[in-house]
């Protein structure tokens, strides 16, 4: 299992392969790119934030605990942050099994619980500026002065 935070491009085809097994009969892979719009407003780039550590620890545990859960032992999921561009990936997903089912609700489980649990935030910008988007705005804790920019994490 991979599972990882970069600030380079994802590199993708070297993700997908580490799934590939000759056993497995379903892959499924899944590629969240930047858009150019966000409710009704453009977007030219995204710059995602994370307090690194506590973030891979989450996103482990809910790799982990999703490939349990549906008997996955092919998986990788690798989330970008710093500045992402529209059209380039923030996040993907790979999975294989013996069966498509699996697949299909592991990766999105992957991303619904992802979304929901790894302390990942966007800050979305565009030709009227920035803003947070998805929850509220990072803050910074006790003694990451200066670790921060804008008192998001990175």
């Amino acid at each position: 299992m991979i599972v990882r935070i970069v600030e380079d491009p994802i590199e993708e085809a070297e993700v997908i392969a580490t799934v590939d097994r000759p056993e497995h009969g379903a892959s499924l892979v899944f590629r969240g790119v930047v858009r150019d719009h966000h409710e009704g407003r453009a977007v030219s780039h995204i710059e995602y934030h994370c307090y690194r550590g506590m973030a891979e620890k989450e996103l482990r545990a809910v790799a982990e605990a999703v490939a349990a859960r549906h008997g996955i032992s092919a998986l990788a999921v690798v989330h970008r942050i710093g500045e992402v561009r529209v059209g380039e990936a923030s996040l993907l997903v790979a999975a294989s099994a013996p069966h498509r089912q699996p697949v299909f609700d592991a990766v999105l489980e992957i991303v619904d619980e992802l979304k929901r649990r790894v302390p990942i935030w966007k800050k979305e910008y565009g030709p009227d500026g920035s803003h947070w988007v998805e929850g509220v705005r990072p803050e910074a804790g006790p003694g990451d002065a200066g670790k921060f920019p804008e008192a998001g994490c990175r």
